[in-house]
């Protein structure tokens, strides 16, 4: 694994880094002629001009001045449109012809069909993700689902135009050419614009949603403070580096904020909750019926703890004509099926990179428009629960059964995307099979477990902003990296000025340093978050989990060139400093390892070294000095496809490795109705290239993991 240096440079409280800009972006769109390069081959523009069939297209790019642009020097990926589908765009918007469009909405017209990077569609997954020249989502789907005239099957853009398969994969001078049966046309509505056209199938949801104003917090979008003060931060050039490596750092474009909606349809309500829900009903009897599900859902002792619900709250608050209030049930009911972030598709929903479904289920842990609740996103496979209805699905708030359900099966709520639009600028809705709460049920057994928590997860700005599962985890490190457009890995590594990310705080001698996915890096899912600078402080909120106490651990990557820091959780040092230069087979940890890669276990391989009984006895010594192993489910590399998959010849298992482990840091005491913190400080000078890793984090009921306790297994 690469190890990640920096440099640091401070100009009155200005943090001074070297960052990328996007070539074809909304702040950033008029480039002047002196500065393109022009191709002698065939480019984008020479396609347009020699293919009749795209002579309207060809006319659109004209409007809007782009033929130039079309001609440059580039690596992109071009959607353009048939002239069958401009055709039908200009009937679907009341257009006589191309000249009736603004020039401006012509170029809008040509963004959103660049994609900044080459893209061929036989390196597609099912569901990918990329940002069009607009900064907004071009979803891709090749599921088999639907095919051409040839029974071919098709990749669907947007859930609109499909890739024409006997054109696709034109290769020119500058790019890749995939046409498309009909215009891309991009979403520019607010989430509650969408809602409002397209509640059909949700009444119910939708009006709650409007009646207790949450409808109308879905109008942020783009913190138009950052679009100031991000210039204090310098942007890319090719020639800065942090430090003797490779890498770039690039500053956020923007500071998006956005939401995802888990919205149960009507004919759900009526099928599950029939006692309480009919079509008959008005409106008004369903939202009452809706309000007194929430009452059950919250209305326990525990839960008005968690929440601070006094009695007086309680006796102002807890009717049906309280509903904007916050501390209202149907209000807080309504808030915990809105994320407090932005997946405008499946593909980012579940971060499945480097976990070995033989042996548990890709699982992320995210906060909510609820405060002091989490919500459990897991795609299931069979192998974990055979029970599971859908292979390979995405469920909410579900759990195999197992000792720490105490043998019951938490089915969950199965999402599935809607036959219609379900995205905009800043929201998306999916739909799910059963109300999500955070109740009992969920508090008392689904998070009655090891929650591995991935740091990445951590801000709803990385999700958002297209920091987090930035580029193709599967492209290695190379010097596109270094490009202005991410070129062939389509991702950058990002560096986070002071007060971009929510909750949490930094001085002004730290870097904040996102290094975006690869597969081949020894973290887990081949992404991490490092704290580099002469002398980091960084202060962050845990993750909300129900009141207990915990152990807390850290996961990582040790090298020597890894810093150590002093751990605080809610001010208060927690043992000796976390020392990352020093691996699992170190005698202060005393692992037993088979060499670097080797497996341990001769039980599972013949070239392991050590039985399942000298292991189990080894994970006591480890855990007594404060450290475990790393996870048998977690692995990096992959078998050489473009979806996530283990091979135990090729990919190497964290379990095995003796430079990865997990270290306790404390055990913490989770108290209702109040956040905790966890403060990191370096503790040593000077250490420009001493980053110290935030990959993961663990919170391990003492139940599970303590004396006496349920125990834990190695996955």
């Amino acid at each position: 694994m690469k190890y990640i240096y920096n440099i640091l440079k401070s100009i009155g409280i200005s943090l001074i880094m070297s960052v990328t800009i996007g070539g074809l972006t909304a702040c950033n769109d008029d480039i002047p002629d002196a500065s393109y390069y022009t191709f002698t081959g065939e480019t984008m523009r020479d396609f347009l001009e020699t293919h009749e069939d795209f002579s309207l297209f060809k006319q659109i790019v004209e409007r809007a001045g782009r033929m130039d642009y079309l001609n440059s020097r580039g690596s992109r990926t071009f959607f353009p449109a048939t002239n069958s589908g401009v055709e039908s765009f200009l009937q679907e918007m009341g257009y006589n012809t191309v000249e009736d469009i603004s020039q401006e909405y012509c170029d809008t017209l040509v963004k959103a069909c660049i994609i900044e990077r080459i893209m061929y569609t036989y390196d597609l997954p099912k569901t990918q993700e990329e940002n069009n020249g607009l900064g907004l989502p071009l979803i891709i789907v090749t599921d088999g689902s639907t095919a051409d005239t040839n029974g071919m099957t098709l990749s669907i853009i947007n859930r609109r135009a499909a890739i024409i398969n006997e054109l696709k994969n034109d290769s020119v001078e500058n790019g890749v050419v995939h046409p498309v049966n009909k215009m891309l046309v991009p979403n520019t509505s607010y989430g509650s614009g969408l809602l409002d056209e397209n509640h059909k199938e949700f009444s119910i949801y939708y009006e709650a949603l409007r009646r207790t104003a949450l409808l109308d917090s879905l109008a942020n979008y783009r913190d138009e403070n950052y679009e100031v003060w991000k210039n204090n931060y310098e942007e890319f050039t090719t020639s800065m580096h942090i430090g003797n490596e490779n890498y770039v750092g690039k500053r956020p474009d923007h500071r998006y904020r956005g939401y995802t909606l888990y919205i149960v349809p009507d004919s759900v309500l009526y099928d599950k909750y029939g006692e309480r829900f009919n079509k008959q009903m008005t409106m008004d009897e369903k939202i009452q019926a809706l309000y007194d599900l929430a009452v059950e859902k919250y209305g326990d002792g525990t839960s008005k703890a968690i929440f601070g619900i006094t009695q007086n709250d309680v006796d102002k608050y807890w009717n049906i004509n309280s509903l904007k209030n916050r501390k209202n049930p149907l209000n807080m009911f309504m808030s915990y099926h809105i994320l407090d972030r932005l997946f405008t598709s499946t593909a980012k929903m579940v971060n499945c990179w480097g976990v070995n479904t033989a042996y548990t289920n890709p699982t992320d842990w995210v906060s909510t428009m609820l405060d002091f609740s989490t919500v459990k996103l897991e795609k299931v496979y069979r192998t974990v629960d055979p029970s599971v209805e859908y292979e390979r699905e995405f469920y909410l708030n579900h759990s195999a059964a197992n000792i720490y359900t105490y043998g019951e099966r938490i089915r969950g709520s199965h999402l599935t995307v809607p036959d219609q639009e379900n995205f905009s600028l800043n929201m998306a809705f999916y739909y799910v099979d059963d109300v999500l709460a955070y109740d009992q049920t969920m508090r008392n057994k689904v998070m009655n477990c090891r929650m591995r928590i991935d740091f990445i997860t951590l801000w709803p700005e990385l999700t958002t902003n297209n920091i987090r599962l930035c580029g193709n985890p599967c492209q290695a490190y190379g010097s596109y990296d270094n490009s202005e457009t991410g070129a062939e890995a389509g991702g950058f590594n990002h560096y986070l000025p002071p007060g971009y990310l929510s909750n949490m705080t930094f001085n002004a001698t730290t870097i904040c340093f996102v290094q975006r996915p690869i597969i081949y890096w020894s973290s887990m899912h081949g992404d991490s978050m490092s704290l580099l600078g002469t002398s980091y402080d960084v202060t962050f909120q845990l993750p909300d989990v129900p009141p207990g106490t915990y152990e807390l651990r850290l996961g990582y990557c040790a090298l020597p060139s890894r810093g150590t820091a002093q751990i605080y959780v809610d001010g208060v040092a927690q043992g000796l400093p976390v020392d990352m230069t020093y691996g699992p087979s170190d005698s202060r940890v005393g692992g037993l390892y088979n060499g670097w890669r080797g497996w341990r276990n001769k039980d599972e391989n013949s070239s392991g070294m050590y039985t399942t009984e000298e292991l189990e006895e080894n994970a006591r010594v480890m855990r007594n000095n404060g450290y475990y192993s790393g996870a048998k489910s977690v692995y990096y590399n992959n078998d050489g496809t473009t979806e996530p998959r283990y091979n135990a010849s090729i990919c190497f298992t964290h379990y095995n490795q003796n430079d990865l482990m997990r270290r306790k840091i404390c055990n913490v005491n989770i108290q209702p109705y109040r956040h905790h913190s966890v403060r990191i400080r370096s503790v040593v000078s000077s250490a420009t290239n001493a980053s110290f890793s935030l990959d993961y984090m663990e919170l391990v009921p003492i139940s599970i993991c303590g004396a006496g306790g349920l125990g834990e297994d190695l996955y």
